[in-house]
């Protein structure tokens, strides 16, 4: 099997999903046509591909899509650059979970082995998603994260849990949202304020689960934000751990 460089496959399935907004966007203005020079932007990128991902690339020959002048069925040129993203990120996902870049975190101060098995299979999976650019994925299974080290640090001490001041009136800590887990957490004096606040931020990005508020547009799902919401597991990992 031919070993390809991940950071090359990263730029040009970066670059060839911008390219299909940019064909989607200029069809939806020419009643499904593109002109020439798309075209031919297309043909480079792909020739250029091919010299650092040679034989990954599905052939696209333009003479099969064009209609007349300068102008091509957006169609088949969209479907080809869909088949090329596939493969490019079907070839990063195998890459990254041969990666050696993944680390394995030592949850031994998880005291639930259920907790613990789920807190150990999520944290690769989240560094996976990191690594393939799934930055929506890696922030929801990293709040879900910070939410599984919470329970159980609360759960260990349920009567103080219970008694504090920001506990919610469930009584069933299994059943209290992150909200609640980081405010006891906070008041009974078992996290500090500083790692409330960060994870916090991750409790907002987290309810991206609903597609509704995605499309409000009122948060960023982007790498700098992925990459915090791991940064706030490891901060919890590391403070727990000693």
């Amino acid at each position: 099997m031919e070993q390809y460089d991940y950071d090359a496959l990263r730029e040009y399935y970066h670059a060839l999903v911008g390219l299909k907004d940019v064909f989607e966007h200029s069809a939806n203005s020419n009643s499904t046509l593109v002109e020439s020079n798309l075209i031919a932007e297309y043909e480079e990128l792909l020739s250029d591909a091919d010299d650092k991902l040679p034989n990954l690339l599905a052939d696209f020959n333009k003479r099969d899509h064009f209609s007349h002048d300068r102008y091509y069925h957006s169609a088949g040129v969209l479907a080809n650059i869909a088949r090329n993203i596939a493969k490019l990120k079907t070839k990063m996902e195998r890459t990254a979970a041969a990666s050696p870049a993944i680390e394995v975190k030592d949850f031994t101060f998880i005291n639930n082995t259920e907790l613990k098995t789920i807190l150990d299979r999520d944290y690769v999976e989240i560094q996976r998603s990191i690594i393939v650019g799934n930055w929506k994925s890696a922030i929801i299974l990293s709040g879900g994260s910070i939410e599984a080290i919470l329970l159980d640090l609360l759960v260990e001490d349920e009567g103080v849990a219970r008694g504090s001041a920001k506990a919610p009136k469930e009584q069933d800590l299994n059943k209290w949202v992150l909200n609640d887990l980081i405010e006891v957490a906070v008041d009974t004096e078992q996290v500090g304020t500083e790692i409330a606040r960060l994870s916090h931020s991750v409790r907002e990005y987290r309810n991206l689960i609903h597609p509704g508020l995605e499309l409000r547009g009122t948060l960023r799902v982007q790498p700098e934000e992925a990459r915090i919401a791991l940064d706030v597991v490891n901060i919890l990992v590391r403070d727990l751990s000693t």
